[in-house]
């Protein structure tokens, strides 16, 4: 029965794991499935698993989705428009907000749901007749987990929320109930975060890939102890800022509005130093040779397993699941892929140059070539113009043969007429592949796509790291920073820079602070944390409400050259770069967008819900 249960996956649906089950001859004994009653899962330790299997679906198949967070975000910009032009415009509300209705991770009632599961099997689980106590003791770890990380969902998305520990029965006189201030919510999750730790704590031999660890819960600790400490939670700071906070009803909801903000940071300096201290992790490639190999090192990272790894998710191609569509979800459509979350101007120009100076268009060199001489994160995570890729479907290699990206317009010698004609890139829209379905910013991306799996047809095997050791690094020379104590603060992230061969950080103050929120974005980049960390920064509008930006690239064939089929060669062309604002989307930042709106149907469920302010 151990063995079986080592080779779950997450994605895993509640009839499914019971039938993980069928190797234990009790189990043959038992009820047919579709007859199983609720009482009977907590009589049968292999049926008490394969509840807490269910559980664990409530994880989505995290940042792998068809529509990505980035998105909403100025980092990618989605291309098929449904369900996002209203976020990233601003104009969302409790009766409208079509994203955050159809995301599992925002969805108020789908996260409840997932907690109620947790609360049930807390109120049955000493029922349960393990034969071990490390047994229980695992599966409670994990739930703790679990509930921990579904109450973190719902509060760095909209704030305090109702704190249920207990099952509603049809006894009791009423269902409604008062959100909680944020910061009951924070110490509620740090103790489930605690919890968590203490029950999983030696058993890393009995865990299975995907399960929640000791790690998991350290890390997430962290997580939400840094979202406390920071601006958006100090209400006079936050308040200071913001007109539409400062005229909150129920500041409470929102953060702290007394107490002792040196301490929060303190408290979530101590929780990353935690997980960084455990000894079971540490930075992938941590010392690159060139900055070829930090490129090749930052891409591998996100192709599989590594030493930095604490909690992912994974997908097996057995499986009909999102995650295992991301290249398809994201790839050029110059390959029949969907180009859908397309990598904005803004981020690009956000990479650095190599020797660590900001990329600048009003430099002649930098505007002549503007992917030459970049930070090595940049050619591991954005397919760009002419940039090397995997090899053509067999339809379109007669077109591409060099296999590089075509996201420009190109001059094309023509035999028949003599004259240099116009040739759009094959992976634009106006391309001869699929035409309706290409990158209106001019890029894609790169990071997390096995190049070695044919998207169009198949689904690749690449985890999800909800957590790995680099957040906890971040988290800890943020910390160390905000309480003055630079030269860690520095010590640490240089760790980062080192391994992405880049030159180290020198900067103090706020400079300094310039520098690490510049550098936790492109590392963290497409990870979901930029739309959270501009919040809590309180950055938005200067970031995420920047106006979406794409490139428009042009190659002129020079005087004498006759290619007449097409391949990135400055030899033989002249090109010209020209950013160009985009009309596709209004970007507009207003600070109601700080907290998610509750939709009207939850409020209408429980009269004692608040909304959230400038809803």
């Amino acid at each position: 029965m151990k063995k079986v249960l080592k080779n779950i996956t997450i994605g895993v649906t509640m009839a499914a794991a019971f039938t993980t089950a069928a190797c234990n001859t009790d189990f043959l004994n038992t009820k047919p499935l579709g007859e199983a009653t609720k009482d009977d899962v907590w009589k049968d330790p292999a049926l008490t698993e394969a509840f807490t299997n269910e559980i664990y679906n409530g994880l989505s198949s995290g940042a792998f989705l068809e529509t990505m967070l980035s998105s909403a975000t100025d980092e990618t910009m989605f291309t098929h428009n449904y369900g996002m032009k209203n976020m990233v415009e601003g104009t969302i509300s409790f009766t409208d907000a079509e994203y955050i209705n159809n995301r599992g991770t925002f969805r108020w009632g789908e996260m409840y749901r997932r907690i109620r599961a947790c609360n049930v099997f807390f109120q049955n689980v000493n029922k349960v007749p393990f034969d071990k106590l490390s047994s229980a003791e695992r599966l409670k770890g994990e739930v703790f987990f679990l509930r921990a990380y579904f109450y973190h969902q719902l509060v760095r998305a909209y704030g305090g929320v109702p704190l249920i520990d207990s099952v509603y029965s049809l006894d009791d006189p009423d269902y409604s109930i008062a959100r909680s201030p944020f910061a009951d919510c924070v110490e509620h999750i740090v103790k489930d975060c605690d919890s968590a730790a203490y029950y999983l704590h030696g058993k890393e031999s009995m865990l299975a890939k995907g399960r929640a660890t000791e790690g998991a819960a350290l890390s997430l600790k962290s997580r939400i102890l840094i979202y406390a400490a920071s601006d958006l939670h100090d209400f006079p700071t936050a308040s200071g800022k913001s007109a539409v906070i400062a005229a909150a009803t129920n500041p409470a909801l929102l953060g702290y509005t007394s107490g002792n903000r040196t301490e929060r940071w303190q408290r979530a300096k101590l929780a990353a130093k935690a997980v960084i201290d455990m000894g079971l992790y540490e930075l992938a490639f941590p010392n690159p040779a060139s900055a070829k190999e930090a490129t090749d090192n930052y891409q591998q990272m996100f192709l599989g397993d590594n030493s930095e790894s604490i909690f992912s998710r994974y997908f097996i191609n057995q499986k009909s699941e999102a995650g295992g569509q991301i290249g398809l979800y994201n790839g050029l459509n110059g390959y029949h892929n969907w180009s859908g979350n397309t990598p904005t101007q803004s981020l690009v120009d956000d990479y650095e140059m190599a020797d660590g100076t900001p990329f600048n268009w009003n430099e002649a060199a930098h505007k002549a070539n503007p992917y030459l001489n970049r930070d090595p994160r940049f050619y591991a995570s954005i397919l760009y113009d002419g940039a090397d890729w995997r090899q053509r479907p067999t339809d379109v290699a007669p077109k591409d043969p060099a296999n590089q990206v075509q996201t420009g317009a190109y001059e094309v010698w023509d035999p028949a007429t003599q004259k240099a004609i116009p040739n759009p890139g094959l992976d634009t829209r106006q391309g001869p592949i699929e035409d309706w379905n290409g990158s209106f910013t001019g890029y894609y991306i790169k990071k997390f796509i096995d190049p070695k799996v044919d998207a169009q047809y198949f689904r690749q095997e690449i985890p999800y790291a909800f957590f790995r050791l680099t957040e906890m690094v971040l988290n800890y020379a943020e910390a160390c920073m905000e309480l003055g104590e630079e030269d860690e603060a520095r010590l640490y992230l240089n760790k980062i820079r080192t391994r992405a061969g880049m030159p180290p950080i020198t900067e103090s103050g706020a400079l300094l602070k310039e520098r690490y929120q510049r550098e936790r974005e492109i590392e963290m980049v497409f990870e979901e944390q930029r739309f959270y960390d501009v919040r809590r920064w309180m950055t938005a509008a200067p970031t995420i409400g920047r106006k979406l930006r794409g490139i428009n690239i042009h190659a002129t064939l020079k005087a004498g050259s006759k290619i007449t089929i097409y391949k990135y060669d400055p030899t033989n062309y002249d090109y010209t770069y020209n950013p160009v604002t985009l009309v596709n989307e209004n970007r507009l930042w207003q600070d109601k967008m700080y907290f998610m709106p509750i939709q009207r149907d939850e409020i209408n469920r429980n009269s004692k819900l608040v909304q959230n302010p400038g809803f």
